[in-house]
């Protein structure tokens, strides 16, 4: 975690009071870094701080009015920009994960709230995103790097060959039909002391196919039956239903598209961890590297 600027510093101070503790935040971190700043009253706050202005640009320019249509965000202290360029954040600390025990029952909240974002940008309403910001995106190259994982032969050869299939399946999940978080794994998600929800790491807020963000819901690669895919494509469907009245056309193989769409991340996932394996999980690029082939049969 690079040094925290001056500025930044003397707002936390002078708002919150004396620093306690600087905790590091696990997880990857990329090119930058998270800190949980306990004080001495008790009270504590996050501070985060990227090479690019991607998530800074969201809190600044669109959570706001995404708060107003019913997305749980947390609250903005702090942005700016120090010396060197960096960009940095300070927001509202919610600890409270997400329960476990609602990672795989396709939770109505959580879908609803997704929903909520997907419609409150759909079509002609998608907020202007600047020209840097995140774009999700499948190309050769990375089937070919994600494939890099997989033993020589005819096992590498298999999950090229299916992978190159579904990546041009994988074309309509990059249709700019709405505004997306792209990265709501369950890890993503904060209960706040009154219960209510909310979606942190905005760093991929972008444009897209709803599909993605209900697919990285999922934990793990999602279900080999199809039945946790199903049952997001109901939930999500009725949230159309209840609140506007009609389905937007091309959601009748919503569940399948889910599935391409998690599909999608993981190949991501590996193509990201070939070029840094310092920063992703061993366990868990060993987990997919031995499940992958199940999956994309």
């Amino acid at each position: 975690m690079p040094t925290i600027p001056t500025d930044l510093l003397s707002f936390l101070s002078s708002t919150f009071g004396p620093i306690a503790e600087a905790v590091p935040l696990s997880g990857i971190a990329g090119d930058g870094g998270a800190v949980r700043l306990n004080f001495t009253d008790g009270k504590s706050v996050i501070v985060k701080s990227s090479t690019t202005p991607r998530e800074r640009n969201f809190y600044e320019h669109h959570a706001d009015p995404l708060c107003h249509v019913g997305i749980g965000i947390a609250t903005l202290y702090w942005s700016g920009c120090d010396d060197a360029g960096r960009h940095w954040i300070s927001i509202e600390d919610i600890p409270n994960p997400f329960p476990h025990e609602r990672w795989k029952n396709c939770d109505w909240e959580q879908i609803e709230m997704l929903f909520r974002l997907h419609a409150g940008t759909w079509q002609d309403r998608r907020r202007t995103l600047p020209t840097d910001a995140y774009q999700p995106r499948w190309d050769k190259e990375m089937t070919r790097r994600a494939s890099e994982w997989f033993a020589d032969g005819s096992e590498r050869e298999h999950v090229v060959e299916r992978l190159t299939r579904i990546q041009h399946e994988a074309e309509r999940l990059f249709q700019p039909l709405c505004c997306i978080s792209a990265d709501p794994n369950p890890t993503n998600w904060r209960i706040r002391e009154n219960g209510e929800l909310v979606l942190i790491d905005w760093e991929r807020f972008s444009y897209g196919h709803p599909a993605i963000d209900l697919g990285i819901t999922m934990p793990g690669l999602g279900s080999k039956d199809g039945t946790m895919e199903n049952g997001i494509a109901e939930v999500y469907r009725a949230c159309w239903t209840k609140y506007t009245g009609c389905v937007p056309t091309g959601f009748d193989d919503l569940d399948r598209l889910i599935r391409v769409a998690k599909l999608w991340s993981v190949v991501e996932f590996l193509c990201n961890a070939w070029r840094k394996p310092e920063l992703y999980p061993e366990k868990t690029v060993s987990y997919i590297v031995r499940e992958l082939s199940e999956y994309i049969d």
